[in-house]
């Protein structure tokens, strides 16, 4: 990698790093029009466009990194997590299983598993355009992932046990409680 890549490729990690994601894509950009196979650059594009809240776009860098090195979990897990913003559980959990057999460390699945959680929160506390019931079922799918790979995790349950109460179904937000009493913390 010539010097001049490095420094736009680093750039853009420093300014992501500080939150200035737009100004980081115009510096991995430079770096992506001298080498479009440049997978650290794609990955961190990808990162910096979900922060930005545009998932649909970083999902298309994440997907160009795994062609380009199908070994890296975090871009399959990262994929993933645009999957699952936009409302593509079937397609995140695919993804995420493959992330999970290339990285099988407990504590990558139960750190994805948080992720995972956190999208489903801030989901229900932004709001945006969808109806009430539409943002709680689209939680719901993220926090069944996140219980799927994280057993053990107790804010997940509950967090299901809201949703279902939400939409209106009594039986199963009383089963996720129940499990949610059940459960003992990690550790």
């Amino acid at each position: 990698m010539s010097h001049k890549l490095l420094a736009a490729f680093n750039e853009g990690v420093n300014r992501s790093t500080a939150g200035e994601h737009a100004s980081a894509i115009q510096a991995f950009d430079k770096v992506l029009s001298e080498d479009p196979r440049h997978t650290p650059a794609l990955s961190a594009k990808g990162f910096s466009l979900t922060r930005l809240g545009r998932p649909a776009e970083a999902l298309r860098c994440f997907e160009r990194a795994i062609e380009l090195d199908p070994s890296t979990a975090d871009n399959y897990r990262n994929a993933a997590l645009c999957q699952l913003e936009l409302d593509e559980p079937e397609a995140a959990s695919s993804l995420l299983d493959r992330a999970f057999q290339l990285n099988t460390e407990q504590s990558y699945r139960e750190a994805a598993a948080v992720e995972i959680f956190g999208l489903g929160q801030a989901l229900l506390s932004k709001g945006g355009r969808r109806t009430d019931k539409a943002r709680y079922r689209h939680a719901r799918h993220m926090f069944e992932l996140a219980l799927e790979y994280h057993p053990s995790f107790i804010d997940a349950a509950r967090a299901l046990a809201d949703a279902w109460a939400h939409l209106g179904d009594n039986e199963r937000s009383s089963h996720y409680m129940h499990l949610a009493a059940r459960l003992r913390p990690a550790g």
